[in-house]
């Protein structure tokens, strides 16, 4: 698979953003749904944040099991963010996650 190929994965569509060794990044063609990233307002990080517990519990489990066994986790590095002040908070390891700004902005956000 390269950059830019369009996969059905489940029951979504994806788009290939990367490829490297055996695993591949995707993101979804379009907003599956909207979701707040915490239930109270305040400084929360992505480690703690509602969000995350959603992607990787009841979304994360809505996969087939023959799919959620191709679904690796990773090692996030959740940095601080320097255009919004936010701190990054702990490291985690997610099976789904959003982009980071660097990830979103910079790395990934040419035309596909």
């Amino acid at each position: 698979m390269r950059a830019g190929d369009k996969i059905l994965f489940d029951k979504y569509e994806w788009c290939v953003l990367d490829t490297q060794s055996d695993a591949t990044l995707i993101i979804t063609e379009s907003i599956i749904e909207q979701r707040a990233y915490h239930n109270r307002a305040g400084d929360v990080t992505w480690a703690d944040c509602e969000l995350r517990a959603y992607l990787n519990g009841p979304f994360y489990d809505s996969f087939s099991e023959e799919n959620r066994l191709r679904i690796m986790a990773v090692a996030n590095q959740n940095a601080d963010n320097p255009w919004y002040g936010a701190k990054g908070g702990e490291d985690t390891q997610d099976y789904i996650f959003l982009l980071d700004t660097e990830e979103a902005v910079c790395k990934y956000s040419k035309e596909r």
